[in-house]
């Protein structure tokens, strides 16, 4: 049976190029899309079917490291494309069932034991499902990492603190304020402030839809924490439906300073373009 087993990894080893191209025509029988075959994933399909030949006569814990690290790979690469998790996942039956038409063929041709072919199933297929694992772990990893990085972003640019004048900026708000962007608005502006030596600080409002109590409070610990910083804060933009909605609700902005107009209000200190 050792010898059987080495001569049919040897045999999917040496066929392992024709087996990666297989792939291709078994997807179209199923009725799959057939993508370019770029040398990059033909070496990449070429490689897993040499760890599937070669752990058919290698020790467990030599080749069990390159099936994972394949499938770690393969996560990333899928990420980095923008593979979709299921479509990724669905193409990895083709492996099996490319793989296992190939000994099929093996057996009948050279007659292989049939102790042969369960030894080979027990060995292939809880390293294809070890693989599979590997690489769906990489791709959640990977692909929350990408949507951290790109929500960082967005919430960078929702918060962005826009210099003016030496010492003056702005900072324009847009849509809800939330607990969550809150925070991220008490840690922007103090940080921006710090970093840009703003001695000044505009927050429009002229794109936030509502005001409560809530987001009327978080402003408040923003205005209190830039004030510690000797940062003169003024609220600009109160529209009309804003300001009914402040009053309703009872929320005093005694002691604040505030701008109905920002850019009558820059106009004023001589920041607003003028008029050619």
């Amino acid at each position: 049976m050792e010898r059987q087993l080495y001569e049919l990894g040897q045999k999917i080893v040496t066929h392992k190029y024709d087996l990666a191209r297989k792939i291709d025509e078994v997807k179209a029988e199923y009725g799959e899309p057939v993508s370019e075959l770029t040398d990059q994933v033909l070496q990449l399909r070429g490689d897993l079917f040499s760890y599937f030949g070669k752990s058919l006569f290698q020790e467990l814990s030599e080749v069990e490291p390159l099936f994972i690290a394949w499938g770690k790979k393969s996560g990333e690469l899928a990420v980095q494309y923008e593979v979709p998790l299921d479509m990724a996942l669905k193409s990895t039956r083709f492996f099996r069932i490319v793989l296992w038409d190939f000994i099929r063929n093996e057996i009948h041709n050279e007659s292989f034991s049939v102790e042969t072919v369960l030894k080979a199933a027990s060995v292939i297929d809880p390293l294809l499902d070890e693989t599979v694992h590997a690489f769906s772990v990489a791709y959640v990893e990977n692909n929350n990492r990408v949507l951290g990085l790109a929500r960082e972003a967005i919430e960078e640019l929702s918060v962005p603190v826009v210099r003016l004048t030496r010492t003056v900026a702005v900072l324009p708000l847009v849509g809800t304020i939330d607990t969550h962007r809150s925070k991220l608005i008490m840690e922007t502006s103090l940080q921006k402030c710090t970093e840009l030596q703003v001695e000044h600080l505009f927050i429009d409002l002229s794109g936030v839809p509502v005001i409560d109590t809530m987001v009327a409070h978080n402003l408040f610990k923003v205005i209190n924490s830039l004030k510690l910083l000797g940062v003169k804060v003024t609220l600009s933009g109160m529209r009309p439906e804003l300001a009914q909605t402040v009053v309703s609700l009872g929320i005093s902005f005694e002691g604040i300073s505030i701008s109905g107009n920002l850019y009558q209000e820059l106009e004023a200190m001589g920041i607003a373009q003028q008029p050619k």
